[in-house]
């Protein structure tokens, strides 16, 4: 079945189903809804999760009843798939449509597409996805509903941010959801527990940090390894969230590695500078080195989650320094 954004916690207080799918154009919310599924999942004591990054040539052996044979007193595992910039090939079609004629109720399937082409959308393996489980597509979020997405984020963070104080930062960031999060976490810094009237949000404009997690991820494209472990450090001492970073990061590899696959940076949004340093790293950085940070950004996630134990600021700095 298909089903609105909006509509997923109401779903989740429900019912749960063992394969979720979701499409987006923006890893921000695409993070959101993710978050939501595996909250319910670890309640649903699935406590064990494994990422994979799908590339031109991988395997979907993971899908198969031989690796999954697992019994009623097998610990519960997550599968996350993630689809960027491309469909699942023709293998990958035939592994998703099989999977789901007879999923595994002692797996949790979750399908990640981001930025996926209009065809893969009626495709046949999406519609086995979504007639076995539960299909959530975001929309590009409007004015008002972005002020609605501002208020909610900073109650999440206990903070009411007024609504000329919301405009103000909606306007200062653009929109940008990455940049938005990152001020919104730094008033919860702030003024934890407090109401974040306009003249607050003016202030903490003002007064942002020299560094953000742009600035972090440009350097790290650009190959200044310097820059990026000091900025690194004073986004860490600032108390700036480990997801914002890994989005930012994945944010800046996936526009890399559409320049490398177009030949150019058309269709990038940003600036001219921007662009050119993509066009530039383009000549420089390898595919198969943005799929090993692919690989090793799920890992740090899977630490952020709790699902693998390492300190994420530790995969952090070892990313940079072999990136």
């Amino acid at each position: 079945m298909k089903i609105a954004e909006i509509d997923l916690a109401r779903h989740l207080e429900e019912e749960f189903k063992s394969i979720y799918t979701i499409i987006s154009e923006d890893f921000v919310l695409v993070e959101d809804l993710l978050a939501s599924i595996l909250t319910k999942a670890k309640i649903e004591d699935f406590l064990e999760k494994e990422t994979y990054i799908i590339e031109k040539n991988s395997s979907w052996d993971f899908l198969s009843s031989e690796n999954n044979n697992l019994n009623l007193f097998s610990q519960k595992k997550i599968i996350e798939i993630k689809l960027l910039n491309q469909g699942p090939g023709v293998k990958g079609a035939k592994a998703l449509k099989d999977y789901s004629k007879h999923p595994d109720l002692n797996l949790l399937v979750v399908v990640i597409c981001e930025n996926l082409d209009k065809k893969s959308h009626s495709s046949a393996w999406m519609k086995s996805l979504t007639e076995a489980g539960v299909l959530i597509q975001t929309e590009t979020l409007s004015k008002n509903s972005l002020s609605r997405w501002v208020e909610n984020k900073g109650k999440n963070m206990e903070i009411n941010i007024d609504k000329e104080a919301r405009s103000l930062l909606i306007e200062k960031t653009e929109g940008n959801l990455i940049a938005t999060l990152q001020e919104i976490k730094k008033l919860s810094l702030l003024y934890p527990s407090q109401d974040i009237t306009l003249n607050k949000m003016k202030k903490n404009i003002a007064d942002s940090s020299k560094f953000n997690v742009f600035d972090f991820s440009n350097a790290l494209i650009k190959g200044n390894k310097e820059k990026s472990l000091e900025i690194l450090q004073t986004l860490k001492s600032e108390g700036t969230p480990e997801t914002l970073i890994l989005w930012a990061l994945s944010r800046e590899l996936n526009n890399l590695l559409k320049v490398i696959n177009a030949g150019s940076s058309n269709g990038i949004y940003g600036p001219v500078k921007y662009k050119k340093l993509l066009e530039q790293a383009s000549k420089r950085i390898k595919k198969e080195k943005i799929y090993k940070a692919y690989k090793t950004i799920a890992f740090i996630d899977s630490c952020i989650k709790g699902y693998k134990n390492q300190n994420p600021w530790l995969g952090l700095r070892e990313l940079t320094l072999n990136f």
